[in-house]
């Protein structure tokens, strides 16, 4: 899995960052691997991606507490509201299930110079939505019978508002609240 994690804008802005990239692919990745291995004998991919795909696939999409920071003119915040839209799909004939996922982000509120920064996502924000989707995964392939789904989000006391005109989930009509299972 040596990708490289890039922003938004499909830019890698820092070469310093290449390091906190790959440290978030592991713990993204390890999560993952950890919990889908348990769906033998098929074999289940996490694949990142900017563009939804076909329509055949289900929609999972969920909420986390994350940190943005501005590449443009440093400012940094925290979001109550990070947002990640998994679509995921099994193949039967190969085996094969992917599940594709979109980490939506914010512009700055300082600078507003038109582009969405990354979120940076704490570890167990990872782990809380890693484990929503593989129970929707499993609910829906694997016959489990209403899963929990955790909706607590790490501490946090947010300073301001969430502010939908810098929310690029909320530009494209996937940042309410509620979850969506489809």
């Amino acid at each position: 899995m040596g990708y490289i994690w890039l922003t938004p804008n499909n830019v890698l802005t820092k070469p310093i960052k290449l390091g906190i990239y790959h440290r978030m692919e592991l713990v993204w990745h390890g999560e993952f691997d950890r919990l889908f291995a348990q769906y033998f004998p098929h074999t289940w991919y996490l694949v990142p991606t900017f563009f939804p795909p076909s329509e055949r696939w289900r929609v999972f999409k969920d909420s986390a507490k994350v940190r943005f920071s501005c590449q443009e003119c440093g400012h940094g915040w925290t979001s109550m509201k990070g947002r990640v839209i998994f679509w995921f799909h099994l193949n039967y004939t190969t085996n094969s299930g992917y599940v594709m996922f979109k980490l939506y982000g914010q512009q700055c509120q300082k600078c507003k110079n038109g582009s969405y920064e990354h979120a940076m996502w704490y570890p167990e924000e990872v782990v809380k939505v890693i484990g929503n989707v593989y129970n929707r995964v499993g609910q829906i392939f694997y016959g489990f019978v209403r899963p929990p789904l955790r909706i607590d989000r790490r501490q946090g006391k947010p300073r301001n508002q969430h502010n939908a005109e810098l929310c690029q989930a909320c530009k494209e009509g996937l940042c309410k609240e509620e979850w969506s299972f489809s």
